[in-house]
């Protein structure tokens, strides 16, 4: 055996004993938990919402806590809501870690990327998921299914993403986030994801009587705004919470006009990728820019969050290690893993305990500008390749494939 195929080999081991300890370190943590009567879970919100669903009782406590999701997410919870407590709590975390890999193997796939890269990939994304798979969160879930989404689109598969991301919503609503860029870049997204919504909006008049369902619905935007605005009052881990933290506060106009601002300037960016780049390529950037978009800008956006940023982190970071090989990109990237996984231990040194939320989205920022950055250079690289080529009109986006799967 060569040197460089055990190299290899040594990495995709440790990928997966990687992933292995993260499913062990949990199982255990949960168990002991449940043993000594200090459960540190949210599945009692999702298992108490599913039991008020099938009786026909309020599922929101219109305190901006508790159960803040749709009426949907109380169905997508019942397969596990209905097993044995224990089971129950251990069954949807092993489910969750084994999407969120199989998500990560996709990725390294769909950037082309070797064991190496898995690796990367992995080690950023495991050290990154331990809390929120601890507390059963199912922002382990949605990312899973966001990534194997974006996975489909570069391969024109225009129904199983579109059924991924109706599923991811129906767990959370933040996916709309991803589901309003998806329709927009990919305009074969559009109608099929207007299908999907459709049916999950009607899927549960199947289960339950149709005034009860609205009444629902309703409590659910009411229940919304009022997670919202507690979001907006509150310090939380996202751009605001940063300056509130050094004392700069934005009246609540401002920050609509800013996260407008963002939003667009994401979609631009998104759309300028899938137009100039590869559709592997474009993919990774719009489940990024999404995703660092849902970190700086959803107002109640927790430490635990940033699990949905930890396959970026490590994507970017196997970039440039093993592609670019530039030593001071490779540094920044890990460094932004670590900081972001110390966040809490490291800012309560040099700010009070409920201010010590700033150093997770100020990395964000910094890792949000290394992304435009890259997307910058692929842009002018492409650009490059095809007044080479003698060709500037050759598009980068397949429209062979997208006819073929439409």
């Amino acid at each position: 055996m060569s040197v460089d195929v055990q190299l290899f080999s040594g990495y995709r081991q440790s990928s997966w004993w990687s992933w292995l300890a993260l499913t062990g370190v949990v199982t255990f943590a949960v168990l002991m938990s449940i043993i000594v009567g200090q459960e540190r879970s949210v599945t009692p919100a999702y298992q108490s919402a599913v039991v008020h669903w099938f009786a026909g009782e309020p599922l929101y406590s219109m305190e901006g806590h508790g159960f803040l999701y749709l009426p949907q997410a109380a169905l997508t919870f019942a397969p596990w809501a209905v097993l044995p407590h224990t089971a129950s709590e251990l069954v949807w975390r092993w489910c969750m870690i084994g999407v969120f890999a199989a998500s990560c193997i996709r990725l390294t796939r769909l950037l082309g990327g070797d064991d190496r890269w898995f690796f990367a990939i992995s080690v950023s994304s495991v050290v990154l998921a331990w809390g929120c798979a601890r507390n059963g969160q199912s922002t382990l879930l949605i990312t899973g299914l966001m990534i194997l989404a974006a996975a489909d689109l570069s391969e024109a598969r225009w129904w199983r993403a579109t059924i991924l991301l109706s599923l991811a919503f129906a767990f959370k609503p933040l996916v709309i986030v991803m589901i309003l860029l998806v329709a927009v870049v990919y305009q074969r997204m559009s109608w099929r994801l207007a299908i999907g919504l459709l049916f999950v909006a009607l899927v549960p008049f199947m289960t339950q009587r149709p005034d009860y369902v609205i009444s629902q619905y309703r409590a659910c935007v009411q229940n919304l705004e009022i997670t919202f605005e507690v979001g907006e009052t509150g310090l939380w881990a996202q751009f605001f919470g940063m300056l509130q933290v050094v004392g700069i506060e934005f009246p609540s106009g401002v920050r609509t006009a800013i996260r407008l601002l963002a939003a667009v300037t994401t979609l631009f960016a998104c759309w300028k990728a899938s137009r100039t780049l590869s559709p592997e390529r474009s993919a990774f950037y719009l489940f990024s820019f999404a995703s660092c978009y849902l970190m700086l800008f959803n107002s109640r956006t927790e430490g635990n969050t940033y699990t949905m940023i930890g396959p970026v982190y490590g994507a970017l970071l196997a970039e440039a290690a093993f592609r670019l090989k530039n030593r001071t990109s490779t540094a920044w990237m890990i460094a932004a893993v670590v900081l972001t996984v110390a966040n809490y231990e490291l800012a309560v040194l040099v700010t009070p305990r409920p201010k010590a939320i700033w150093i997770s989205p100020l990395v964000c920022v910094g890792v949000t500008g290394y992304l435009i950055h890259r997307l910058v250079q692929d842009i002018r690289t492409a650009d490059l390749e095809n007044r080479k080529s003698g060709d500037e009109n050759v598009p980068q986006f397949s429209e062979m494939r997208r006819t073929t799967a439409a």
